[in-house]
């Protein structure tokens, strides 16, 4: 499957430097943030994080013209979900974010299209949450549309080496749709790409997450 554009919701840690790899390989990419103080800096040049090597990478992705920031969603063949998940006081994942990112992908959903949430979520989010929200539209996933789960798996301060270099695990709502964010993601991605189901996707971020706390602790 060929992509020439995509919509990256969410311009954190995550989404910034994933809409700026894929500007700086070619694709043309709009990278969309409700926060009027992110949108109003990165329009300027003035980054609202700091991670190394990100703001020449952002500068390129935008002085080629492939990066454009907004506040709203528009039209692109991809659409990636990278907002926060925070937890509430019982430790349950605070879904709004993808809730409300979801929301804004519906008027824009086209027959073809591929959605792709990158956020940490609860094992079946993508199947039983976000789904339904995008059926919405009339479309049918996993047949009029394409619907994807891919955790993000980098450390900050190695951010955009490991965007490229690392494994990554996509998780299809079917084959096509697996096979499809491999389509996307092979644009940069150098490391392996292992295509499983959406929910092991999500089980194995859990998981990884889990190691991680285990060996600081």
């Amino acid at each position: 499957m060929i992509f020439e554009s995509v919509c990256v919701l969410g311009l954190g840690y995550i989404g910034l430097p994933t809409a700026s790899t894929f500007a700086t390989n070619g694709l043309r990419v709009v990278g969309v943030d409700v926060n009027p103080q992110i949108i109003a800096s990165l329009q300027n040049g003035e980054l609202h994080i700091y991670e190394p090597g990100l703001r020449d990478v952002v500068q390129a992705a935008m002085q080629s013209g492939n990066l454009v920031i907004r506040s709203q969603v528009e039209p692109a063949d991809a659409f990636i979900i990278a907002v926060p998940t925070p937890f509430h006081a019982d430790k349950s994942a605070d879904m709004r974010y993808v809730v409300s990112a979801a929301e804004m992908i519906l008027p824009q959903l086209r027959r073809g299209n591929l959605v792709v949430l990158e956020s940490t979520s609860p094992p079946r989010t993508t199947l039983d949450l976000l789904r339904p929200i995008l059926e919405r539209s009339g479309l049918t996933a996993g047949q009029d549309f394409l619907l994807a789960y891919t955790p993000e798996r980098v450390l900050p301060g190695q951010i955009l080496r490991e965007l490229v270099e690392n494994t990554r695990i996509i998780g299809g709502l079917n084959p096509a749709s697996a096979e499809a964010g491999r389509d996307l993601y092979r644009t940069f991605v150098r490391g392996e790409i292992l295509l499983t189901d959406a929910t092991t996707a999500e089980m194995v971020k859990l998981m990884e997450n889990t190691t991680c706390d285990v060996n600081i602790a």
